[in-house]
C-alpha cells in the first residue's frame, strides 16, 4: 500500500517526523481508571518505553463510528483523566460533561491516539524534576530549549490539520470541538488527512498500515506486542517521510539497521500482522 499522499506530515510539520501509529480502543464508564493506567503504561513521560506522552487523541461514538472530538495533549494520560472526571479541572476546560452525557445512553465510548516517538518527549509536570536534575537546572530557573519541544509543535500543527480536514469532508468541526485548532496549519489540511488518519481513529482497518494491530490495553499488557508496534512505528515514519510503500520501508529498514531483520522475522513468524484487531 502506498502512503505518499500522507507526506503532509513531513512537508508541513517538519523534517524530523515522529508520528506514525494510530492506536484504537474503547472503554466503559467504569473502565476509565484502568484505561488511563494503560495509556500511561505505553505513553509515559517518565521513561522511553513505547511512545511519548505528547500526542493527538480522539473520542468517537463506538456504535456509529462518528468522530466526536479531536484534541492534543502534552500528557495523554493526564488529559484523559481530566476528561473523565478523574482529575479536578474546570468543566469548561474538558469534555467531562459530554462524556457523562454519552455514557448515559451508551455502554462503550471509542478512544484512539496518534502517537509519536519518545525522542520528542516534552517536559511536562510529571517529569520536570527529572529534566531539572539531568540538566542541572535549579527549580525556578527556566529550562533550556531541547528537542522535545518539537513534539509539542508537531501535535499543535497536526491537530489543526486534522480538525480542518474533518470540516472539509463533513462540513463542520467535530461536535465536541469548540474551535478549529491552529489557524496556520489549517491551510495544509486535505481530504487525504481525513481518509487515512481521522477516519482511522474510529474505523481503522487491516489495510491501513498506520493502525496498530493491538489496542491500547493489549499493548499495555503484552510487552511483545508493544515491541512489535515500536518496530512498526519506525516503518510508518519512513512511509510518511520518504513516500514509501510498506514493503519498501521494510526493505530499506533491513538495509539501514542490521538488527531489524531479526525483529522483522519475529513479527512475520508470529503472524502478528495478521492479528485481528478487536476494539
Amino acid at each position: 500500500m502506498y502512503f505518499g499522499h500522507l507526506s503532509w506530515y513531513n512537508k508541513h510539520i517538519g523534517g524530523d517526523l515522529v508520528f506514525g501509529t494510530i492506536i484504537m480502543d474503547s472503554y466503559k464508564a467504569d473502565e476509565a481508571e484502568s484505561m488511563s493506567q494503560n495509556i500511561d503504561e505505553i505513553c509515559s513521560p517518565m521513561d522511553t518505553v513505547g511512545w511519548a506522552s505528547a500526542g493527538i487523541y480522539s473520542f468517537w461514538d463506538y456504535y456509529t463510528k462518528d468522530v466526536l472530538y479531536i484534541g492534543l495533549a502534552s500528557d495523554l494520560c493526564v488529559r484523559f483523566r481530566q476528561h473523565n472526571g478523574l482529575l479536578p479541572i474546570d468543566e469548561n476546560a474538558c469534555k467531562v460533561r459530554q462524556i457523562q452525557d454519552y455514557f448515559s445512553g451508551h455502554e462503550r465510548l471509542g478512544y484512539s491516539i496518534l502517537v509519536q516517538s519518545p525522542m520528542s518527549q516534552p517536559i511536562v509536570h510529571r517529569n520536570e524534576s527529572l529534566y531539572r536534575k539531568f540538566l542541572d537546572c535549579p527549580k525556578g530557573m527556566p529550562i533550556p530549549n531541547y528537542a522535545g519541544e518539537e513534539g509539542l509543535e508537531h501535535i499543535r500543527q497536526a491537530e489543526g490539520q486534522l480538525i480542518e480536514s474533518y470540516k472539509q469532508v463533513v462540513g463542520e468541526i467535530p461536535p465536541w470541538n469548540k474551535i478549529g485548532g491552529d489557524v496556520f496549519s489549517r491551510r495544509y489540511a486535505s481530504e487525504s488527512n481525513y481518509l487515512y488518519v481521522v477516519r482511522a481513529f474510529s474505523s481503522g482497518t487491516a489495510d491501513n498500515y498506520l493502525v496498530s494491530r493491538s489496542t491500547i490495553r493489549e499493548l499495555a499488557e503484552n510487552a511483545t506486542y508493544e515491541w512489535f508496534e515500536v518496530q512498526l512505528h519506525g516503518l510508518r515514519m519512513m512511509m510518511l517521510t520518504m513516500r514509501m510503500s510498506f514493503e519498501e520501508a521494510v526493505s530499506t529498514q533491513k538495509k539501514l539497521n542490521p538488527y531489524f531483520e531479526a525483529e522483522w522475522d519475529r513479527i512475520v513468524s508470529t503472524e502478528y500482522l495478521k492479528k485481528r484487531l478487536v476494539v
